[in-house]
């Protein structure tokens, strides 16, 4: 059905997911979704009341859709009886057909688990996508006898779903995902994970084609702490000129000659923000006792219970997923996963032989879906939480 043939209302839920995928929430504002869907300002407040609450019910509709989506997948393994062995190829072929075949949807729940609508409304609205995918993958696991693990399924797609919007060369991805899905079932079913000649080719060009971070001077440096930091606080809607300005306790006129454009504000802070990225669970990671699992499982709750609402590397990810300007941070974001978790991984189960590259990318993946998952939780009540996810993973290895 055309645009033009649905009702105003309609047209706005719809304007407002396509505004999603093509610029994410920072973009998102009354008249931008009014002209995209060709009506009035005033048709938002005369059928939703406010433009949050056209978000909320824009989040719904976008859940309904994924949950159609979801409900014809599993329709098509009717009659199919398969054991552990056949999941792999299942769980590579969900991540890439909804990221590339449901593309508007997947940004829609990413900028989901980004908006910042407090009190019930926003619980429920990342609640839904958080049951819709429990859901999915309880029924899918149990055909293929993994009901019992089917957590450990849904918190690796929540990542690698996440990461496999990142296109590098689409035929090393789509042979990437193929050897993690691998990986995933090696772990579901305590089987040794397998060689990913795939992933390590990648990984090699990352290392050798990583970016060059540009020489700032000190102002310019202040500049892209400020806005990294406001990146994490309120993502990129929340950068402007005089918030950073405010930030550094610099005149407005200064920001403004450093870093002109609010795209030369996000690019610099998205540039620190990566940095931060790269060095913040490294540095921690040091600071853990070796000694014992129990003390690096204790590390790691306090250190990701503490990380829950931050959004400067959420939004690192869309911006690089939709910007070709910021690609060259892709491949690093991909396939340099890991560089940290493969020695958190032998201080968990120092038993074990040294983890491959392919291993220690499925820790950080398990790892990086943690504070999504528990996102709605006090401190308090995620760390035991998180501790216990870990935990259960670590026990099936």
């Amino acid at each position: 059905m055309k645009t033009t043939e649905l009702s105003s209302d309609n047209r706005l839920l719809n304007a407002v997911i396509d505004v999603w995928e093509s610029g994410g929430n920072e973009v998102v504002s009354a008249r931008q979704v009014s002209a995209n869907a060709a009506v009035p300002v005033s048709s938002i407040y005369h059928h939703f009341g406010s433009l949050e609450q056209l978000l909320v019910l824009a989040q719904e509709q976008a859940q309904a859709c994924a949950r159609d989506w979801c409900e014809t997948r599993l329709d098509q393994l009717a009659g199919f009886s398969a054991d552990a062995r056949a999941f792999a190829p299942f769980f590579a072929a969900t991540i890439d057909d909804w990221v590339h075949q449901q593309r508007r949807l997947a940004f829609a729940w990413r900028e989901g688990q980004m908006l910042r609508i407090e009190g019930e409304p926003g619980m429920q609205m990342r609640l839904g996508w958080r049951q819709l995918w429990a859901a999915f993958w309880q029924e899918a696991c149990d055909r293929f006898g993994l009901g019992d693990r089917a957590w450990l399924a849904e918190h690796l797609f929540e990542n690698e779903s996440f990461v496999h919007m990142i296109g590098w060369h689409r035929a090393v991805d789509r042979a990437g995902l193929d050897e993690f899905a691998r990986g995933v079932s090696a772990w579901m079913s305590g089987e040794p994970v397998p060689p990913a000649p795939w992933r390590d080719f990648a990984r090699t060009e990352a290392l050798r084609a990583a970016p060059v971070m540009p020489s700032h001077d000190g102002t310019t440096s202040r500049i892209a702490a400020a806005t990294a930091a406001l990146i994490e606080e309120a993502g990129p809607s929340g950068v402007t000129h005089r918030a950073v300005a405010e930030r550094t306790d610099l005149t407005l006129g200064v920001v403004s000659h450093k870093l002109r454009t609010k795209t030369d504000l996000l690019q610099a802070g998205y540039e620190a923000v990566y940095l931060t990225a790269v060095t913040r669970l490294r540095e921690h990671t040091s600071t853990i006792s070796p000694a014992t699992a129990d003390a690096t499982l204790d590390g790691l709750a306090d250190f990701m219970s503490q990380s829950l609402r931050g959004q400067g590397v959420h939004a690192l990810h869309l911006a690089v997923a939709r910007d070709p300007a910021l690609r060259p941070f892709g491949l690093q974001l991909r396939y340099l996963r890991g560089m940290t978790s493969g020695s958190l991984l032998a201080m968990l189960r120092p038993d074990r032989a040294e983890p491959s590259h392919l291993e220690a990318a499925l820790l950080s993946s398990f790892l990086s879906s943690l504070p999504r998952m528990h996102a709605d939780d006090a401190p308090t009540d995620a760390r035991p939480r998180i501790r216990q996810a870990i935990e259960s993973m670590v026990s099936l290895l």
